[in-house]
């Protein structure tokens, strides 16, 4: 069966983003889905699908999402209570509404991450999570020390400059950039101008990654509404889903690094470039990576937008930190990416942000970040799961 274009986003909202220890959970879900159905024209009632991304403790649970705001869906699932899961929640919901299972479905993210302890700390509840049989849920290694992901994300870019010859203050151009979009952006927690000496400046969290290199902590929702194409309201551009493709995993993927990076236990052979132009999603939309108008990039760590850059055929392995030179990835460039400032800058809601960011500019409604005439965009991990969203 081809999904290709049998469902639109009909409907996005959001919560503010902030730190704030003292708004519940519930209080940002509540906010975010009912600015979703009041931007689709929908009452509660249509809503007969549910999937969420974050669970407890730093969400709520769908069961509980369902009683508190009298939903009554028929279909509902739950992802992992981690990132990595934006684009395979929405592929769930397409799918789910082209097999019949609902008609509507409403796709939310909601959490805090300002009340649970620092990642690496005793208080964390996820801290004894890193202790299992084959290590925590972002790559830590508990049993050797490495408590926390940006040590895995750190050892993988150093090992990708090491093998490739680069110099990691390259890698500056992605934090500075996504700053600068985030200056546009009313919604972004730090929007506070950010110069290459701020960057250069800021401490080492675990070489060669900076603070700058890791994204913000804080609290926010978003609901996006996803639909068959009957659905559509002609009075505004919708948003459809062309192409789609899954996380991956396995002995070749790595959370903190592309595929043939050779760390952790990786082979050490990379995509080609004809490989990575040929990525799945891009058949299934029919479309190629110079048809992209705006990109949106999971980027927990500033190195992880570099690899998805390699990975889905923007440029060849190990040509990344060359290739983002020069403006390409800024408003105005060759491939604006992250457009609403990113994980970086806007707000760790696990890539939640940049799809929301997407659907608003391919309806034209990003304001000063406007790309003109943005037609088509996309979603990109390094994990390998992708979308394709098309202007209807």
């Amino acid at each position: 069966m081809n999904i290709s274009g049998r469902t639109v986003i009909v409907g996005v909202g959001a919560s503010s983003f902030e730190r704030n220890p003292e708004r519940s959970v519930l209080q940002m879900a509540g906010d975010a889905l009912e600015r979703a159905l009041a931007d689709a024209g929908l009452e509660k009632g249509a809503i007969d699908g549910l999937i969420v991304q974050v669970g407890s403790p730093r969400g709520a649970d769908y069961d509980t999402i369902a009683q508190t705001f009298g939903l009554e869906p028929r279909f509902c699932t739950q992802t992992w209570g981690h990132g990595r899961f934006t684009a395979t929640v929405i592929a769930q919901a397409a799918m789910a509404v082209t097999c019949g299972l609902a008609s509507r479905v409403l796709c939310i993210l909601a959490m805090k991450n300002s009340d649970i302890g620092r990642i690496g700390e005793a208080d964390n509840p996820f801290f004894h999570e890193q202790f299992r049989e084959n290590g925590g849920p972002h790559g830590e290694e508990g049993q050797i020390g490495m408590l926390s992901p940006v040590g895995g994300a750190a050892l993988a870019f150093d090992l990708y400059c090491r093998r490739y010859h680069k110099d990691p203050e390259l890698l500056a151009e992605i934090p500075l950039t996504f700053r600068r979009h985030a200056q546009l952006n009313e919604d972004a927690v730090m929007t506070k101008a950010m110069s290459l000496d701020d960057y250069q400046s800021s401490p080492f969290i675990v070489e060669p990654l900076r603070l700058f290199d890791c994204s913000l902590v804080g609290d926010g929702a978003v609901c996006v509404i996803v639909a068959g194409t009957a659905d559509i309201q002609r009075g505004r551009p919708e948003v459809a889903l062309t192409g789609l493709q899954g996380i991956h995993a396995g002995r070749e993927t790595f959370i903190f690094g592309p595929r043939g990076l050779g760390f952790g236990q990786q082979s050490t052979r990379r995509l080609t470039l004809a490989e990575a132009r040929a990525q799945p999603v891009y058949a299934m939309a029919g479309a190629r990576p110079e048809t992209i108008d705006v990109l949106g990039v999971y980027d927990s760590f500033s190195p992880l937008p570099l690899y998805a850059f390699e990975e889905f055929g923007f440029c060849g392995g190990g040509e990344g930190l060359d290739w983002i030179r020069d403006g390409r990835i800024g408003l105005g460039g060759e491939l604006p990416t992250n457009t609403n400032g990113g994980q970086l800058s806007h707000a760790q809601v696990n890539g939640w942000g940049q799809l929301r960011e997407l659907i608003l500019q391919l309806r034209g409604e990003a304001g000063r970040r406007q790309v003109a005439n943005a037609q088509t965009a996309m979603w990109v991990s390094c994990c390998g799961d992708a979308l394709i969203l098309e202007r209807a």
